[in-house]
């Protein structure tokens, strides 16, 4: 499933400069760019990205939709809900949710408003350009079907993390493929880990400045007899120690779950599908954020009840969350905590096997199912969820199982009390005045 994240073929460039034209009001592509590569940098499922200089110098990416996305959406949507209907009605609720959000990645206007909204989001909270950049729209540019921004250098996240995996697995002795077999049996054989437990980000900066420090010391005792002993000598001059290049994924990690968190629980502005295909690997570690046509925007009463949601996660807190799933609308045929809890977790926080017990997906929900099928809920937060289990994914493909709430909860309580309304004050009074409004899915199982 990589290849329709970025990598899907891309359509002829003649089409693609038909719509251009067609945006820029018959307006040809050499007008507006001074250069305009044919070859795409990534291709997906409702339009592909081209490199460009517009005249004047700057570079930029250009994003260009296809002209039969939007009755494409339409038709494949209805062909998934009669098959979720039928043998997954489970997934109904967040089918819906996906329809409605994935609608609005059609207008390229949208998105570049949710560019600028998400790059004043990350100067306020702090993040600086050597951690995270988002590119900025380029005004006058931004249609309902094209978009052009700044480009960013380097390559996906996912490319940049497997080639790094690659060069690792060449130097001592085997393959990505066969690194990539080993853990998927690992996983198979002993489930997912509920949390990294590897090399912190610190130990790892530890090791590249030990490495550099080493390097440039070696290089001045080089450089000393190139410039000596073998110019005098005439013999050819020693070669100079180039950095490993030690990719720091712990630090990665921490980055992307602390500007998700704060994009949730602070802003209530969200990228709701945050893959592989949707960062990029920068020069010296830092990720760019881009592809913000999945944008959530929460109300105020919402994102309280995601903060409540993972601060009750990280305590344990089971009658709370109990309490606040229900004064939020859910039903199940026994109400039983214990089978909420486990879908809650699921949901928002791990996959880890401490919560599967060796199970997949369909046989872990089946049995919840079996034991307190839930009847009805509401769909405010899925997407939500469905932010947290990609980004749960894309850590594990960078061999870094997380928990979310680890990060979340802390996060949650602190813009809680931030609200003045710090988690211990929360009781079913407050839940039903600050309970958003709810939209109601029914469920019937077979």
């Amino acid at each position: 499933m990589r290849r329709l994240e970025s990598d899907v073929p891309p359509r002829d460039t003649l089409a693609v400069y038909q719509t251009i034209k067609e945006e820029l009001c018959g307006m040809e592509v050499e007008d507006v760019f001074e250069w305009f590569d044919p070859e795409p940098l990534g291709s997906a499922s409702i339009g592909q990205v081209h490199r460009a200089r517009l005249r004047g110098g700057k570079e930029v990416a250009v994003k260009v939709q296809y002209n039969e996305v939007g009755s494409l959406f339409r038709y494949d949507m209805k062909a998934i809900r009669k098959f979720c209907e039928v043998l997954a009605p489970e997934n109904v609720i967040s089918l819906n949710a996906l329809e409605q959000q994935n609608a609005m990645e059609l207008d390229y206007c949208s998105e570049a408003s949710n560019l600028k909204e998400v790059h004043r989001n990350m100067e306020r909270h702090g993040f600086t350009p050597s951690e995270v950049r988002v590119p900025l729209p380029i005004d006058g540019l931004s249609t309902k079907r094209m978009l052009v921004m700044e480009l960013l250098p380097g390559p996906k996240l996912s490319d940049g993390v497997r080639a790094y995996f690659a060069k690792w697995a060449k130097e001592n002795g085997t393959s990505l493929e066969e690194l990539e077999a080993k853990s998927r049996i690992k996983i198979e054989e002993e489930g997912i880990p509920a949390r990294y437990n590897g090399p912190s980000a610190n130990q790892i900066e530890w090791v590249k400045k030990y490495s550099s420090f080493r390097n440039k010391f070696v290089n001045s005792g080089v450089a000393l007899y190139n410039t000596t002993v073998g110019k005098i000598r005439g013999v050819e001059k020693l070669p100079y120690r180039q950095n490993d290049v030690l990719l720091n994924l712990p630090q990665l990690v921490d980055v992307l779950m602390r500007v998700h968190g704060r994009q949730l629980l602070q802003d209530g502005c969200f990228n709701t599908d945050p893959h592989g295909g949707n960062f990029l690997l920068l020069p010296d570690g830092k990720i760019g954020l881009i592809d913000y046509g999945a944008t959530k925007h929460l109300s105020r009463n919402e994102r309280l009840s995601a903060c409540l949601i993972f601060a009750a996660l990280h305590r344990n807190d089971e009658n709370f969350l109990y309490e606040l799933c229900v004064s939020g609308g859910y039903k199940s045929k026994h109400g039983r905590k214990d089978v909420l809890m486990k879908l809650m977790k699921f949901a928002y926080d791990t996959y880890g096997n401490d919560l599967m017990k060796g199970k997949n997906v369909q046989q872990f929900m089946d049995e919840l199912k079996a034991a307190d099928p839930y009847e009805e809920a509401s769909d405010n937060l899925v997407m939500a969820s469905f932010m947290s289990i990609r980004l749960r994914s894309l850590a594990l493909g960078m061999n870094h199982p997380v928990r979310c709430s680890d990060w979340w909860g802390p996060m949650a309580e602190e813009i809680l009390i931030n609200e003045g309304l710090p988690y211990e004050s929360w009781d079913r009074d407050l839940l039903n005045k600050y309970r958003p409004e709810l939209n109601m899915q029914k469920y019937k199982f077979g």
